[in-house]
């Protein structure tokens, strides 16, 4: 089986918790099967956090592992933070594929997105 995380920073704010929420439903309703499970999870300050999320879901049967950071920049979290996660994962979990997707902020349509929302104001 294979699983798509998308990984939140997490916030005190539980409204923005469950914005995360809802777009891992959202996701998973236009998936087309790509993925058997899709998940979200959080690196601070709520539930559930990666190592748990990657445990439940290695619990569901996942041999394949891909981790979507929803973060905007290459800050710690993207750059030191996730990847020692997933180090610590992959000696937990031998039998498990892991990968790291590229950050949102990443794609190459941000510019284009970030003038459409400005104008729609």
């Amino acid at each position: 089986m294979n699983a798509l995380i998308i990984l939140a920073h997490g916030s005190r704010r539980q409204e923005s918790n469950e914005e995360v929420m809802k777009l891992s439903k959202e996701v998973k309703t236009l998936s087309d099967n790509d993925y058997d499970i899709i998940e979200y999870a959080y690196l601070e300050l709520a539930e559930p956090n990666l190592l748990q999320c990657i445990d439940n879901v290695i619990d569901e049967g996942t041999s394949r592992i891909t981790v979507f950071p929803y973060f905007l920049n290459s800050g710690n979290h993207v750059t030191r933070d996730i990847p020692t996660i997933i180090e610590a994962a992959t000696a937990r979990y031998p039998d498990c594929r892991f990968d790291i997707s590229s950050f949102i902020g990443m794609h190459k349509d941000i510019p284009k997105l970030i003038l459409e929302l400005a104008i729609e104001q």
